[in-house]
């Protein structure tokens, strides 16, 4: 078993697996991601999974290998070994001193797989599948019970015929009619009920009267993979044709269905024996929006099935390059390719969700891949769609890999991507998240999205009995506007909850006015949380600007120690602040701590400017407030650049992620964004470092944040640190662009789950 996999290890120019088993305390905080198959044919897989979540991803080719546990609510898998690999592709044969709990599994071993020859493989497949079926909420793709549906050829070519995708004219016999009952009626594909036997007499008639010369008789089921007993024939020689079909026919179980197809003639041109065969393939993204996630070909003599054994692999860019495409060509073919995977899985999808309600959601399919051949048609290449494969499709991406290693295609990256956030939502489930500041309608979003990941939610807000938070319960009348200090605030819900005897699990506040309070309760309560000094640092822009610039000289040896990442704050509480701040500092933005209402942050160019303002907030102050007492204006240096703001994952000081951010997405109710200006690379890497290295200055280790900066000409600068407000606008937009979730990893984080995400992309 290792053997074959060092081999593998070898093809793809990495270090063989470590010798000895090592063995490792289980960390809960983590995920853990099985796939269930031979070592050496998923090295793909856990490269691309190690690059993303590295240690944390584990094949298992050995049913004892994992056990299950029968728990209150719910039956899970433990693993008690695997082989994982590192981010440098180093494998490890992993032995777990307690048995660590399965975040996702996907199991490559179906019984089907040996269901024509008796093999040894046999008896572990249907133990692990014996395990997948005992499982309730574990998510997995594409379990057994949707296998047999993606998997077969008839369903996926109904669906496909539905949204007008070219198919090969299909004859198809099947014993099995009521199962394809939903689909609508296709001219390409006819369905014929075979439950009654068939006469040799009514063989030839179907064969003679089928209106293609060369057709290609196969068997259509979830154990019929590949070319396995499909033979290609020809009208010239109906008797064969006849004699195969019935042997075709013997083999069938009684609910598979034999089909007679179209021969796709896949010849690049007519002077050329040379055949294509792609696969595409497709991924369903975290936010439910299918993706396809690359192309590849396979070329090889039309004299025989263009197969993984009788082709070389190639990029689809080769295949154009050898057709000579021009540029606008190429386009035009790579998207309709595109298209055509995105809508198959588009429509896999909705027929699971409408009409195989029967199957627990958490078998839902994930990732396919999609045979096409290219037909000269009317001059010009038309895709047919032949077969649809389930996740087992992914054997020729890695034959494709190996020939151009170390250079990974990236196309499972957004597979693993998927696998990750539905870990995230699996651990997640039945956690107890404090939510502080709740009762607005810009929150009920935000609470809703928290429901869908199965969190259960505690509510601490002014309004209770708000009829935008009924469903919700249960939900804390706590005064958050009082005159009372934060600390007085944070004790109140302390001792809420420990009336009410809940179990908190992870405290959010859902503003940034509430976020020292947040970690008061959070601290209290001995959760995971920043330090007290490190919120209220970043929540007063004079001291945070004054802790970054007094930090300057303890800046690492290769840093530049006379840049500042942060710029000058003035504190103005009368007319000789104003005269003391030097005119090289103007143009200047205003702001109060704490705001006010008709106050609104500003940026003025002139000393005459700032005066003016200055005297008219005088006069909007309340009754007992004063500069410097119990208020403070603060005049901060604006840097000439580009203004753009940044989201960061941080994670025990290690920055796991940052996304420069389009202005105006952290408004409620919606208002228009500032254009999205795209700072080139260099600008984006040089302002998510300052940024992180700001927070890290501060103190701030675990969080999202929401930074503001800008960019310019000599580096960036920070204006100001918070944490990532669930607006709306902000969780739409990093989900759509990046399929990071604002709630699900702020709530992981918060629940002291270690966050990972594709940093590559």
């Amino acid at each position: 078993m290792f053997a074959a996999l060092n081999l593998a290890l070898f093809a793809y120019q990495l270090k063989p697996m470590q010798p000895a088993p090592v063995e490792r305390d289980a960390d809960p905080t983590q995920p853990c991601i099985v796939f269930c198959s031979e070592p050496e044919k998923r090295v793909a897989l856990l490269l691309a999974a190690s690059q993303i979540l590295p240690e944390n991803a584990f094949i298992v080719p050995q049913p004892d290998w994992i056990t299950v546990v029968e728990q209150a609510e719910e039956t899970a898998l433990y693993l008690l070994q695997g082989i994982t690999m590192n981010e440098f592709g180093q494998c490890f044969h992993v032995q777990f001193k307690t048995p660590k709990k399965i975040t996702f599994l996907c199991n490559f071993v179906p019984e089907s797989k040996f269901s024509i020859s008796q093999v040894t493989g046999r008896q572990h497949a249907q133990q692990f599948q014996d395990c997948e079926r005992r499982l309730t909420h574990c998510p997995m793709s594409s379990g057994i019970e949707l296998n047999e549906y993606t998997d077969d050829k008839l369903h996926t070519r109904l669906l496909a015929a539905a949204q007008q995708i070219q198919v090969p004219t299909t004859l198809a016999f099947s014993g099995a009619v009521a199962k394809y009952q939903h689909h609508p009626v296709s001219s390409q594909v006819q369905l014929i009920d075979r439950s009654s036997p068939l006469s040799v007499a009514a063989i030839r008639t179907y064969l003679s009267d089928f209106p293609c010369d060369r057709f290609v008789i196969k068997p259509s089921g979830a154990r019929w993979m590949g070319g396995r007993a499909c033979t290609l024939e020809s009208k010239e020689d109906l008797d064969l044709a006849v004699a195969n079909f019935q042997q075709c026919l013997g083999l069938l179980a009684e609910d598979e269905c034999l089909l007679v197809e179209e021969f796709i003639d896949s010849r690049l041109s007519d002077r050329s024996s040379l055949g294509a065969r792609l696969r595409i393939f497709v991924t369903r993204r975290p936010n439910n929006r299918v993706e396809t996630s690359g192309i590849l070909c396979h070329l090889g003599d039309v004299a025989q099935p263009i197969g993984g054994d009788t082709s070389e692999s190639f990029s689809i860019d080769y295949l154009c390059d050898c057709l000579r495409l021009t540029s606008n060509q190429k386009t035009q073919l790579i998207d309709r390719l595109y298209q055509l995977g995105e809508t198959v899985l588009a429509a896999i999808i909705d027929y699971e969700t409408r009409y195989l309600t029967a199957i627990a959601p958490h078998q839902q399919t994930d990732f396919i891949g999609l045979d096409v051949f290219l037909k000269q048609q009317q001059g010009q290449l038309e895709p047919f769609l032949v077969e649809v494969n389930n996740h087992d499709c992914i054997s020729t991406l890695q034959l494709y890999e190996v020939q151009h290693a170390p250079h990974r295609t990236g196309i499972l990256d957004q597979w693993v991507e998927t696998m990750v956030y539905r870990s995230y939502q699996y651990m997640l489930t039945g956690q107890m998240l404090l939510i502080i500041g709740a009762g607005d309608e810009e929150d009920l979003q935000a609470i809703e999205w928290a429901h869908t990941f199965g969190l259960n939610l505690i509510l601490a807000g002014s309004e209770p009995q708000s009829p935008l938070l009924s469903g919700y319960p249960p939900c804390l009348g706590i005064d958050l506007e009082n005159a009372r200090t934060e600390l007085e605030i944070a004790l109140a819900i302390l001792e809420e909850v420990r009336h009410q005897e809940l179990t908190v699990n992870g405290v959010i506040p859902l503003e940034h006015k509430y976020w020292t309070v947040a970690t008061l309760v959070a601290l209290l309560l001995g959760n995971p949380a920043n330090r007290y000094e490190s919120v209220s640092l970043a929540q007063s822009q004079l001291f945070m600007q004054q802790k970054i610039l007094m930090d300057e000289g303890k800046k690492l040896t290769f840093e530049a120690r006379k840049f500042a990442y942060g710029v000058a704050v003035f504190a103005i509480n009368n007319l000789q602040d104003i005269e003391q701040i030097p005119l090289q500092d103007y143009p200047v933005a205003i702001a109060l701590e704490p705001e006010i209402p008709d106050f609104e942050p500003a940026i003025v160019a002139t000393p005459a400017q700032l005066l003016a303002r200055f005297e008219a907030l005088q006069t909007l102050l309340p009754a007992g407030m004063r500069f410097g007492l119990n208020c403070q204006l603060m005049a901060t240096a604006y840097p000439q650049g580009i203004p753009q703001d940044v989201v960061l994952i941080v994670s025990e000081g290690e920055l796991v992620a940052g996304y420069p951010t389009p202005s105006g997405l952290t408004r409620y109710p919606s208002t228009p964004a500032k254009p999205d200006i795209r700072l080139d690379p260099e600008r984006q890497e040089n302002l998510i470092y300052a940024a992180w290295r700001v927070c890290h200055t501060l103190g701030l280790h675990n969080g999202i944040f929401y930074v503001e900066g800008v960019s310019t000409d000599l580096g960036a600068k920070i204006l100001a640190v918070q944490v990532c407000p669930w607006t709306p606008d902000l969780i739409q937009w990093l989900f759509q662009e990046w399929d990071i979730h604002p709630v699900l990893y702020s709530a992981a984080i918060a629940c002291g789950l270690k966050p990972f995400v594709n940093q590559h992309r």
